[in-house]
């Protein structure tokens, strides 16, 4: 028996080799990463006392991925998916470790990095803080680029039968990590400091870096060496976009959820009113809220991943879940009990789980592989782009309404109503769902 064939064959199943060493990687990473985004925001806070500095560190590590989506995604179809997994984390890592050193200056005994930067000026605040700038900005540039390649192997390591499976595994695990981390993020910044979290988080991508030296790409194309040329690199990216709008099921899907997006940032800015005005519950609810929803998601990824579901089923899955979501605001906009919203919104969070889920699969298993890094760039740039917009606008919208929540949730209703009739009713996304399937399903009638 061939390697080739002892590759295929192990790729059947779930914990293969290689996604085994890639879930690994990731689970420990993403366990660093949620412990350093709450101690890098108390840290910053401690430092500069500033809400500003904060957001604009937020925003710092959000804007490369709207910007250098497509980008990064053509980079990631140029390279081998080993290769950038290796080097992302690698590089990641490292400039955690940066940080790390970065931050003993403010340890009893070390003030290594004030004396190496001594002479410059850097402004009102330590030189750390500028550090934190300098990081945050390089890492957002190397995440953009990990993320395409993160969608574009799992297709390459797992059967296709399996992509779901592995897709729910990832994310749902990846949100029990991430929640864990997080919970752990204060008590971690109370008793041990910021620069133990940078040095934690650097090391965790070390090691994910070196799990992802033992991945044995299996039966997916090599990527051509050719000379670079930004006419041809500009072109490739290019191809990204033309990819989406020609996929007519796709540009419509990808139109319909942007909109249906872009209402999101509303609901979660709504939250707090929701809590404190209409349901007349002190603030610590609305952590309790947040901490059901993010259970509800892993809940929705985890259960959804238990079944074996075909194409055809998954496309009732999301046009039901479409229904229910504009149900769930009609219900949300006409109930003040504390029980009743609190599992509405829950429900709410399990099915956009199980949509993202299915969705992603889906997207992965229809597109080319030589065209996956550059589409999903392009996606999520298109997606990332639009959330500062919304997020302004929800803000605009529920001070407009004088804060009335049960209104907006009417409004939402509405609109999710008619995204959800258009979606349902457009046969070219129904033909984007099934087309995994081939013609014979595809062109069959509808039902």
């Amino acid at each position: 028996m061939s390697a080739f064939e002892t590759i295929t064959m192990t790729s059947s199943k779930l914990f293969n080799r290689n996604f085994t060493l890639v879930f690994a990687g990731q689970c420990v990473s993403i366990t660093g990463s949620a412990l350093y985004s709450v101690v890098l925001v108390l840290y910053l806070k401690q430092m500069t006392g500033s809400a500003t500095i904060i957001g604009i560190v937020e925003l710092l590590a959000f804007l490369p991925w709207i910007v250098l989506g497509p980008f990064a995604g053509t980079l990631v179809d140029r390279s081998s998916k080993k290769r950038m997994i290796v080097w992302c984390d690698l590089l990641r890592g490292l400039l955690m470790l940066l940080l790390f050193v970065a931050g003993l200056d403010h340890v009893s005994g070390f003030k290594i990095f004030d004396i190496a930067t001594g002479r410059f000026h850097f402004g009102p605040f330590p030189a750390v803080v500028y550090a934190v700038f300098f990081v945050t900005v390089l890492v957002g540039i190397i995440d953009s680029a990990f993320n395409s390649t993160m969608y574009s192997i799992v297709p390459e390591i797992l059967a296709r039968e399996k992509i779901q499976k592995g897709n729910s595994l990832f994310q749902g695990a990846g949100g029990v990590l991430a929640m864990a981390g997080s919970s752990l993020g204060g008590i971690f910044f109370s008793f041990l400091g910021a620069a133990l979290a940078f040095c934690i988080n650097g090391v965790s991508f070390l090691c994910a870096a070196f799990a992802g030296l033992f991945i044995s790409m299996p039966h997916g194309r090599r990527p051509e060496r050719r000379a670079f040329s930004y006419r041809s690199f500009l072109g490739e990216t290019r191809e990204g976009f033309l990819y989406i709008w020609g996929n007519k099921g796709l540009r419509n899907q990808t139109v319909i959820y942007a909109l249906s997006n872009l209402l999101f940032p509303t609901v979660m800015l709504s939250l707090p009113f929701l809590v404190e005005d209409v349901l007349h519950l002190k603030s610590a609810y609305y952590g309790y809220l947040l901490s059901m929803l993010t259970l509800s998601s892993i809940a929705g990824y985890f259960f959804f991943g238990l079944f074996n579901t075909t194409e055809k089923q998954n496309y009732r899955v999301i046009c039901s879940i479409f229904l229910i979501e504009a149900l769930l605001f009609l219900f949300l906009s006409r109930s003040a009990n504390v029980v009743s919203v609190f599992l509405l919104l829950s429900l709410l969070s399990l099915c956009m789980a199980v949509s993202r889920l299915i969705n992603t699969s889906l997207k992965q298993k229809v597109i080319p592989e030589d065209l996956r890094g550059r589409v999903f760039g392009t996606l999520d740039s298109i997606n990332g782009g639009l959330a500062p917009l919304s997020f302004v606008l929800s803000g605009i919208a529920i001070d407009l309404t004088g804060k009335n929540i049960m209104m907006l949730f009417s409004f939402i209703f509405g609109i999710y109503a008619l995204l959800a009739i258009a979606f349902v009713l457009d046969r070219s996304i129904r033909r984007f769902y099934l087309s995994v399937n081939g013609p014979s399903e595809i062109d069959g009638p509808d039902n």
